[in-house]
């Protein structure tokens, strides 16, 4: 049972890992583009490119976005939402941790992202 928590807790580490590594990606992506990448469905793409600052693509920040650990969760996926001023990114843990949360609801348009629970969300730095 103890290993059980340790292993789900390791996850939930990884995943927090992975949303800072695409946090950065996408913030060096903004500095040069002057805007964030667009969202393919819910999710970022490395694939996505800045055509108006000389083809600058996402993977020359991140060569390629994170796959979060298997789990049964219900979000099992990293979501990405922006108006390209703004995002953020948001993923389920398997524990609740308000120690990792900034604690601040990130809202864009009408879609928001309330870290409470075991919600992990993220916006722009």
């Amino acid at each position: 049972a103890s290993m059980a928590g340790a292993r789900s807790k390791a996850r939930d580490a990884k995943r927090i890992s992975d949303i800072g590594q695409i946090q950065l990606a996408l913030e060096m992506f903004y500095d040069r583009c002057k805007q964030y990448p667009a969202a393919t469905g819910n999710a970022v793409s490395e694939t996505t490119t800045c055509l108006t600052k000389g083809n600058i693509k996402l993977s020359d920040y991140i060569a390629k976005i994170p796959t979060p650990p298997t789990s049964s969760l219900t979000q099992p996926n990293y979501i990405y939402v922006t108006n390209s001023s703004d995002y953020y990114l948001t993923i389920q843990l398997e524990n609740y941790n308000d120690v990792l949360k900034d604690g601040t609801l990130i809202t864009i348009g009408f879609i928001s992202c309330n870290p409470t629970g075991n919600i992990y969300c993220v916006g722009a730095r």
